[in-house]
């Protein structure tokens, strides 16, 4: 574990308690300012539409630029949109300032490649869910934070304790090292990099499985607090619990074969939906949000397993043409979401239920396909190796 990655590591705990002790209750801070429940589910979709916008010009700005450079900037960018969130009181100025905050998510591409050119051979899973890890960290203690603060103070004054959390984190990460630019293949060479038959497949598998895992997770703390009657500091003990899930997930996940992670990721949400429906207890709601847990825990995994698909120079747009994808799947999922909720509450979790199912199919036809061609390639190879040696002279064969 080099110097940057326990830098990334502290600075990812600051962060992660100072976005946890808000980012949980901006629906229900946006339900305070007036917006419906319609409105909501668009506005938590708008903050995915402003990273999708980002990600894929910062992923290539991270290959031309450097990724620290984007990395600072994400920081600094969202350390100034946290301050405009706690200084305005419309719904339209702080819907701006959200959707700012939003963008700042484009450094989920230069990070990502930072972590992957930096980790050592064979380590990136593990690396990248530690990093993972470190920032749930914070953020499980944020939403426990942020319950009692927002009950006491007011929800507003939320966004001014994260602001100083974020200041210390930025001042962190300026003191990463810079990597080496890679020179990018020209023409169509660049892009044959990238969009390959397995990477597009298997972006297209993740994109679906987050849309229907995604889709019972924005209105949430409204079903809560609106259909279960549970007060704030409830609210924000189960999202303590939720960090706790996804700190667990994270380091138990980054030891499985990326694919079977996402599929026990894919069960888990469908069971967390299951829970929502029919239960009314605090325990059983605990049980729900910490298995819920493995969302983000997969999301991480899937990042590391892209990283199989893709060539070194071209990691930064790859990225970020990929959490791009992923990006839009979140915001079709909350503006259905909302949609769903104004017309029954409950049918967010059970289409959710449905889809997941289509999802989880979609998985395992993958995985088929990807080890069959694997071991076509691998009967192809041996095939040639045996021939060659076969053709080589006696003499040569015997040596070999």
């Amino acid at each position: 574990m080099n110097r940057d990655f326990v830098i990334l590591i502290i600075s990812l705990i600051l962060w992660g308690i100072g976005e946890g002790s808000f980012f949980s209750f901006i629906p229900l801070y946006l339900q305070e300012l007036g917006a419906k429940a319609f409105q909501i589910g668009g506005i938590m979709g708008g903050l995915s539409f402003a990273a999708m916008l980002c990600h894929l010009p910062a992923g290539y700005l991270a290959d031309k630029l450097g990724r620290r450079t984007l990395i600072i900037a994400s920081w600094a960018i969202g350390l100034v949109a946290t301050i405009l969130m706690f200084l305005t009181k419309s719904l339209p100025l702080f819907m701006l300032s959200l959707f700012l905050y939003g963008a700042t998510a484009f450094v989920l591409a230069p990070l990502n490649s930072y972590v992957a050119h930096a980790a050592p051979h064979g380590s990136l899973n593990r690396i990248l869910t530690i990093i993972s890890a470190s920032f749930n960290f914070g953020y499980m203690f944020g939403p426990l934070i942020g319950g009692f603060l927002g009950e006491t103070f007011g929800l507003r004054n939320l966004f001014l304790f994260a602001a100083i959390l974020f200041l210390i984190s930025t001042i962190l990460v300026f003191a990463l090292r810079s990597q080496p630019i890679t020179p990018s293949p020209k023409g169509m060479a660049f892009f044959r990099s990238i969009f390959n038959l397995r990477f597009s497949g298997f972006v297209l598998v993740i994109a679906l499985t987050i849309f229907a895992t995604y889709l019972p997770q924005p209105l949430s703390p409204n079903y809560l607090q609106n259909q279960k009657l549970l007060p704030l500091t409830s609210i924000g003990f189960l999202f303590f619990v939720n960090g706790g899930g996804i700190v667990t997930f994270n380091l138990l996940l980054g030891t499985f074969a990326p694919l079977l992670g996402i599929f026990a990721s894919q069960v888990l949400v469908m069971l967390f939906s299951l829970l929502l429906i029919n239960t009314n207890t605090l325990p059983t709601f605990m049980l729900a949000f910490f298995i819920l847990g493995s969302y983000r825990a997969a999301h991480t995994v899937s990042v590391a397993q892209l990283r199989n698909y893709i060539q070194p120079e071209s990691m930064g747009l790859a990225y970020g043409f990929a959490e791009s994808v992923f990006a839009l799947a979140m915001i079709l999922a909350s503006f259905f979401a909302g949609y769903l909720y104004e017309n029954n509450p409950t049918a967010m979790y059970s289409t959710s239920i449905l889809l997941i199912l289509v999802a989880l199919a979609f998985t395992l036809g993958f995985t088929f396909l990807t080890r069959s061609n694997a071991e076509k390639s691998t009967s192809k190879l041996n095939s040639a190796d045996k021939q060659n040696e076969l053709s080589l002279p006696e003499s040569e064969q015997t040596l070999s």
